[in-house]
């Protein structure tokens, strides 16, 4: 059961990478590029060491499309941060889930792979939930609303499936190591237009002179990312890709309960809705998501 305990640590650890995320756009951002900037570059301190123990495993000229992949990824983590900063943790962590949904249509019309109806139904489920999660119900004889979220999470959905083909192509010619390294590399390059904006400057500048509260959270941040994306890759490597897809639709269920054992123990570190109508609302996407992405993997 390895792989069950890696998927398990990867789901994890992302979900407190959404947590610290959110809490640190609600309190510290004012623009979630500079932010991501600044989150890239720290990520390269740990990138860093790859090198050191397994070489650069430059192969011509898929590393090329591995920097190329780094530069997707940050247009997908813009996305995603822009939902973060207008929208609930719990929220934009339930909407993640879509994007299996554009990559098995990707992979039917790139890489000729067939659909099975169960595949469809469970598309259909992901994409139910991610408009459940989405939606506010009417209040006070007002209109029911969509989360504006959705629009980015949207261009996180599809370039997320660009660069999980992208990645599956890429394994073909490198180590996932190896793919880490040179897309980190890609991603360093890819945010540094990010910081042409002389605000955007500025505010990535302070992230790193306001102190070590701000510093720690931002390293925190990355060495989570890292490690569920690292806990993933390893189980992928030792278990089923279907099981271990299954258990990583726990993520949106893990913030969801990190989320209200925040509320509870330190009320008002993250703005959530926590009411019992809500939280049951978020607990019927979150079902509809581990079903989804068990009939689709």
């Amino acid at each position: 059961m390895d792989w069950f305990i890696l998927s398990l640590v990867g789901a994890s650890a992302l979900a407190v990478t959404g947590v610290i995320d959110k809490f640190v756009l609600s309190k510290y951002v004012r623009d979630p590029l500079a932010y991501l900037a600044a989150l890239v570059v720290m990520q390269q301190m740990l990138v860093a060491v790859i090198p050191l123990y397994l070489g650069w495993g430059f192969v011509y000229p898929q590393t090329f499309y591995a920097l190329a992949a780094g530069g997707i990824q940050v247009v997908l983590w813009a996305a995603y941060l822009q939902a973060l900063h207008i929208e609930e943790t719990s929220r934009v962590a339930a909407m993640v889930f879509v994007f299996p949904v554009f990559v098995f249509l990707g992979s039917f019309l790139f890489l000729g792979e067939t659909l099975a109806a169960k595949d469809y139904a469970g598309g259909a489920l992901l994409v139910g939930s991610a408009l459940l999660i989405s939606y506010r119900p009417a209040e006070l004889g007002g209109p029911a609303i969509i989360s504006p979220a959705l629009r980015y999470m949207a261009v996180f959905w599809i370039f997320s499936a660009v660069y999980a083909l992208a990645a599956k192509y890429l394994l073909d010619f490198m180590s996932e190591w190896h793919l880490i390294l040179w897309s980190s590399l890609g991603s360093l390059l890819a945010v540094i237009p990010l910081l042409y904006r002389e605000p955007a400057r500025r505010e990535f500048a302070a992230y790193f002179r306001r102190g070590p509260f701000l510093l720690s959270a931002l390293l925190a941040d990355e060495v989570f990312d890292f490690l569920g994306r690292g806990a993933f890759i390893f189980a992928y490597a030792v278990g089923s890709v279907a099981l271990v897809s299954s258990v990583a639709a726990l993520q949106p269920f893990i913030t969801l309960i990190y989320v209200i054992v925040l509320g509870l123990f330190v009320p008002g570190v993250l703005e959530e809705e926590l009411d019992r109508k809500t939280i049951a609302l978020k607990t019927v996407a979150v079902i509809l998501i581990i079903a989804g992405v068990y009939l689709v993997s």
